[in-house]
């Protein structure tokens, strides 16, 4: 376990697995680093692998000011994660929340992403959330602050399509979500709802990316259709689409999502694929 401190004095949690050249991933809202524990062996083979939590994501701090939150405050604390490992570059990625930050640092710091992995995410697409989705979170953060996680964790379950089709695939994974709910700070997982609720819209600047860029979808995964946009958008990008997979696909098509990253990452550092 190792933490370091921002700019502004927030911890961080992160850790490190395996040797070669650094891929820096980041999970969905509300998620934790233990949400890769069927990707790290395969990873961490061929890469120095090294997940990190966001503020207000489990074992790092969860402030209590919303102000402090925002897509362009956790791409700055990606940044801190690297300055702090002393990493000129890196592959830079994640899951849903965890893509669409590592897209904003891939924009704002091109010159220190190697390469970006966005799997199962609609924030990396930029598009403005559905009123459904606006709804349903908002609710979330009512529920988060006067109820607590349990009852946060049940609603999920019931009304968030990402946690239904994990379900529908996996009904085992109920346990799986009850745990990471409870490691969750209340105030910091509503203060990140907050910050996914006042997202910056960043589909025009896509185009901007110059890096490869790897889109990984899954079959039943309502994010499929923003990341289909962002392919379009990014010249050169690559879109995987794992079946049955649901928003998380790293875990319901581990073996095919690890395939899908080494292959990537072998062909954008110029390496034969195995």
């Amino acid at each position: 376990m190792a933490y370091l401190r921002t700019d502004d004095r927030v911890r961080l949690y992160y850790e490190e697995h395996g040797h070669g050249t650094p891929l820096v991933l980041a999970y969905g809202i509300g998620g934790n680093t233990t949400m890769w524990d069927v990707n790290v062996p395969g990873l961490a083979a061929r890469h120095r692998l090294i997940l990190w939590e966001p503020r207000g994501h489990a074992r790092s701090d969860a402030p209590s000011d919303p102000a402090t939150y925002s897509f362009q405050r956790w791409a700055l604390d990606l940044k801190a994660v690297l300055d702090h490992l002393g990493l000129r570059r890196a592959h830079v990625g994640g899951l849903s929340l965890g893509a669409g930050i590592a897209t904003r640092f891939a924009l704002r710091f091109p010159a220190r992403a190697r390469s970006l992995v966005v799997t199962n995410s609609s924030s990396a697409s930029g598009l403005p959330l559905s009123w459904q989705n606006v709804v349903m979170r908002a609710r979330s953060i009512e529920i988060t602050l006067t109820q607590g996680m349990d009852a946060m964790a049940e609603f999920a379950m019931a009304e968030n399509p990402n946690l239904a089709e994990r379900l529908a695939l996996d009904p085992g994974a109920k346990a799986e979500f009850y745990e990471e709910y409870r490691q969750l700070a209340p105030i910091g997982y509503a203060n990140s709802l907050r910050a996914l609720l006042a997202m910056d819209y960043i589909t025009d600047e896509l185009p901007k990316l110059r890096i490869p860029v790897l889109l990984i979808g899954g079959d039943r995964d309502p994010s499929l259709s923003p990341m289909k946009v962002m392919h379009r958008k990014v010249r050169g990008s690559k879109l995987v689409v794992l079946a049955p997979a649901s928003h998380f696909a790293n875990r319901d098509q581990p073996d095919a999502w690890n395939r899908a990253v080494l292959d990537f990452l072998a062909r954008a550092e110029g390496r034969p694929r195995r």
